[in-house]
């Protein structure tokens, strides 16, 4: 009789003979090492199951911080399967120098680092390329061809080991159980240290934050990263899960105490204001003055804060210090700037409106999007400060643009192809429009980049900012 298919021990890993050679330990290791992290493999072949082929188990408080770097080189006893599965992937002008796929898995196994450095495709690709000559990248491997027995699955367990969620997309759990994971940290870390999550903060009354916090768990570390998290009238210390979380939560947190901390000179900014700026002002997209005052603040602290990191009370008020020092100047010059974008976009938006030949019904579209990314409730301190100074030369190409369509509809189309060309592809490297706030270095550069480009191709006399291209542009998105 053909026997159930099981959860696989190291014994069951080969034929039960007497003469049968023992297995190797470090071929099919029981424990996974990330850093100071130990974590739990199991094996369990049965194909179509979800967890076919390797399991490594994630206590739940330990997802944030797990990286996927190393898990596609498999454990060592699979590796050799895995490469020849990688071959096979390879488009037929390439794979074809690389047969029998089993023997060039053996000899390329044999020359791999006992050690993972890098990604696994990487290295197979230079690999190949030293001893073929054939121009090979890891993007040419194609991973959804693996057998998925071939890919690491993750079972997410809670405190108790409970069953959570389980893939093979690291990633994608980290991002589903998000919030639990937090909560998770927050309860191992607060039995520890429980006097330090806190809410209802509206003065830094604490020495220093600690930047992490580590509790022993199961002879894991459980790393949380206290942050500030700004909570409009208030400020809570929380515990975050990624050093990515706690500067995001940081930056806005520690901008709500120094807000909470000086008084607002938003009144005797606004009675002093000009007719003309307090007429442009009502064109804003903001649902009250409060709201784009308030905003307009925000973008000034911000502007002192820069790249400044605060972590102790006397950095705290220092900072605070020179926010009251030039808050006045500073609110009525982004609020003058403000007026005269607001302007600015008023003119482009009559422009639009003014334009209604229906072959021009494409252009108009693409413009009324690129107004409604530019001007939108949270845009002053949303876009940064060199970039709100370059907003009026973005609205005036606009109307440049507007008033040029009628000389060459066919040159404005072949550039409006090629700036929607870099805007897919800011998009495909995970950019969005209008610009989140906490969007990564290099998301924003590009961002602003698609604007110059506009301004290079549609309104060339305006002038860039800096020298600009679509290979420019997709040379900024590959950065990290």
């Amino acid at each position: 009789d053909t026997p159930n298919l099981l959860t696989m021990t190291r014994e069951n890993l080969v034929e039960d003979e007497p003469d049968a050679d023992p297995v190797d330990e470090t071929s099919y290791p029981t424990t996974w090492q990330q850093g100071d992290q130990h974590l739990t493999l199991s094996y369990h072949f049965e194909p179509g199951a979800a967890d076919d082929g390797v399991t490594v188990t994630v206590p739940l408080a330990l997802l944030a911080r797990l990286s996927p770097e190393g898990f596609d080189w498999q454990v060592s006893g699979l590796r050799e399967e895995l490469v020849t599965a990688l071959i096979k992937s390879l488009p037929k002008a390439i794979r074809r120098n690389v047969v029998p796929a089993a023997d060039w898995a053996r000899k390329l196994t044999a020359e791999l680092p006992a050690e993972s450095t890098g990604a696994l495709t990487t290295l197979l690709a230079e690999l190949i390329k030293a001893k073929t000559y054939v121009p090979v990248t890891s993007d040419d491997f194609d991973l959804e061809r693996v057998p998925a027995h071939l890919k690491v699955t993750f079972e997410v367990v809670d405190e108790r080991g409970r069953h959570l969620a389980s893939g093979k997309q690291l990633a994608q759990l980290q991002n589903q159980l998000k919030a639990s994971v937090r909560e998770s940290v927050a309860r191992a870390s607060v039995a520890v240290h429980s006097d330090l999550e806190r809410a209802g903060l509206a003065s830094w009354d604490f020495d220093e934050l600690p930047k992490t916090l580590d509790t022993k768990q199961g002879g894991n570390t459980i790393r949380a990263y206290p942050a500030l998290v700004d909570e409009g009238a208030s400020v809570a210390i929380r515990l975050m899960t990624t050093p990515q979380d706690q500067s995001r939560a940081m930056r806005t947190g520690v901008r709500r105490l120094l807000l909470l901390g000086v008084p607002s000179p938003t009144g005797y900014v606004q009675s002093h204001l000009t007719s003309q700026e307090k007429l442009a002002l009502t064109q804003s997209p903001y649902r009250s003055t409060t709201e784009l005052f308030a905003d307009c603040l925000a973008a000034c602290v911000d502007e002192v804060l820069g790249t400044h990191e605060v972590w102790t009370r006397e950095e705290f008020e220092r900072m605070r210090d020179t926010v009251s020092s030039t808050i006045v100047d500073s609110l009525f010059a982004t609020v003058s700037l403000l007026a005269e974008t607001l302007g600015a976009a008023r003119t482009a938006e009559k422009a639009i409106s003014s334009a209604s030949n229906i072959a021009l019904l494409s252009p108009l579209a693409d413009m009324r999007e690129q107004l409604t990314n530019l001007i939108y409730p949270g845009f002053v301190s949303a876009t940064g400060v060199a970039e709100r100074r370059r907003l009026p030369t973005y609205l005036r190409g606009i109307s440049h643009r507007v008033s040029k369509l009628g000389e060459n509809l066919g040159r404005d189309r072949v550039w409006m192809t090629e700036v929607q060309s870099a805007t897919e592809r800011y998009r495909a490297a995970g950019g969005e429009l209008p610009l989140p706030a906490n969007a990564p270095v290099h998301i924003r550069r590009a961002r602003w980049l698609l604007e110059e480009l506009r301004i290079s191709l549609f309104a060339q006399h305006l002038g860039t900012a800096e020298s600009v291209s679509l290979q420019r542009i997709v040379k900024v998105l590959a950065e990290r």
